[in-house]
């Protein structure tokens, strides 16, 4: 494994005995970091303790070293209690279980949390995200745990749970509220969209205070038609020690694949310059399993007859449609970008042989104009359409859209921006 800049710790090892912040007494591990005699658990160096009044507590490697395990985001206090606080749960809730804390993983090159091996050798892995996550760094680190035979339960940290009414830090939770919940709007970044658009189970455990009582957890369950960007849905709090383990949590990546309808195999529009292949035939299968639309629930906005279409060899209500569904549909307020449409398309979507990169790129961008024509896109005019922003999708828009008043629009920008083209060229 490539050695990473030295980590900062909450664990350590004296001897073969596991130390911890806030578990062992800090009298104890002053004395056996001013021994040396404490070891990091990835890569057995040397680490003394930091226990001043500026950072959070951590045990630190040496100056000039290197260590072997994973790199990390930096230790801040929220992070530190809530690790502390939800290893003192899982203790509580499964008592027969082995609790590690920062347990190094050598099967996934990952240093979980918190890990809990049962007496039955199943292993769970508790992970506390209080910083940013992208999308496909928690994605490819779930997907690196199920395939090592990991059940992972992601909890984000209460500093992210920020709602249109905000908890009051302190305040103790009405018992009606804590039973059945009350609506909210919830304030998401990519990670909480991404673990609610891929079925995993949203959960806020405030270590802190920040947004609620320490030791609290909450769970937002989206409403049906919720948005992306804003969604809303019900809020549960609940004290988090006295809750016993939910296993349940753990099988949601089974269950969110469970929940799309086996649909039964839909036909594919004809298109003139594609044959009848299976080509329409997945794409419309992939609309409808994981966003169930079919060609008869399908909104009468797509099928737009644009330039260059011809690069796909599927029919253009097919790919128009696809690519709403992945970047536009519940997505209001997140950043668009052609490139990104563009490498998808040709990575998954059916393209026509031999590949013709012009006319696939002359099609997402017209496609691209119709957008913002209907008013889902903020689509500045200019060289590189910076900073575009999705405004809008079909099902939120005031008023249906008229595909030939958006055709009439794209014909206009286009118009408009050659006029400006030859305008510089001229200068």
């Amino acid at each position: 494994m490539k050695p990473q800049p030295a980590q900062n710790l909450l664990v350590a090892m004296h001897g073969k005995a596991r130390v911890t912040i806030g578990l062992d007494a800090p009298e104890t591990l002053r004395q056996c970091s001013d021994a040396r005699g404490l070891t990091c658990p990835g890569c057995g160096g040397i680490v003394v303790l930091h226990a001043g009044t500026v950072r959070a507590h951590h045990f630190a490697h040496l100056p000039g070293a290197v260590c072997t395990l994973p790199a990390s985001e930096a230790e801040t206090e929220e992070h530190r209690a809530g690790k502390l606080l939800l290893g003192e749960w899982l203790r509580a809730s499964l008592p027969d279980a082995e609790v590690l804390i920062e347990a190094f993983l050598p099967a996934t090159g990952q240093r979980a949390d918190l890990l809990a091996v049962l007496p039955d050798r199943r292993r769970i892995a508790l992970e506390y995200q209080c910083a940013q996550l992208p999308a496909r760094e928690w994605r490819r680190r779930h997907r690196q745990y199920r395939e090592a035979g990991f059940q992972d339960l992601w909890i984000l940290g209460g500093s992210r749970l920020i709602t249109t009414t905000p908890e009051t830090p302190g305040a103790p939770a009405v018992e009606g509220e804590k039973r059945q919940g009350r609506t909210v709007a919830l304030r998401t970044t990519e990670l909480e969209r991404t673990l609610l658009a891929d079925g995993a189970p949203l959960l806020f455990a405030d270590s802190v205070g920040e947004q609620m009582p320490i030791g609290t957890l909450a769970r937002f369950r989206p409403d049906p038609d919720a948005q992306a960007h804003r969604p809303q849905g019900q809020l549960v709090r609940r004290a988090l020690l006295p809750l016993p383990f939910p296993f349940h949590l753990l099988d949601w990546p089974g269950r969110a694949l469970s929940d799309a309808p086996a649909l039964a195999p839909v036909a594919a529009p004809s298109h003139p310059n594609a044959s009848p292949t299976a080509s329409d035939f997945w794409v419309w299968q992939w609309l409808a399993q994981r966003y169930q639309v079919t060609p008869e629930t399908l909104p009468a906005f797509f099928g737009l007859k644009l330039t260059g279409e011809e690069a796909f060899s599927c029919g253009s209500t097919a790919w128009q449609a696809a690519i709403y569904y992945r970047f536009i549909h519940r997505c209001i307020g997140d950043a668009w970008w052609l490139g990104e449409s563009e490498a998808w398309a040709r990575h998954y979507l059916p393209i026509a042989r031999p590949v013709r990169l012009g006319r696939l790129r002359a099609a997402l961008s017209d496609y691209q104009e119709a957008l913002a024509a209907a008013g889902m896109l903020s689509l500045p005019m200019g060289y590189g359409r910076t900073n575009a922003r999705i405004l809008a999708d079909l099902t939120t828009l005031p008023t249906p859209t008229d595909r030939a008043e958006v055709l009439r629009i794209v014909r206009y920008r286009r118009t408009l921006a050659r006029e400006n083209a030859a305008s510089y060229n001229s200068r």
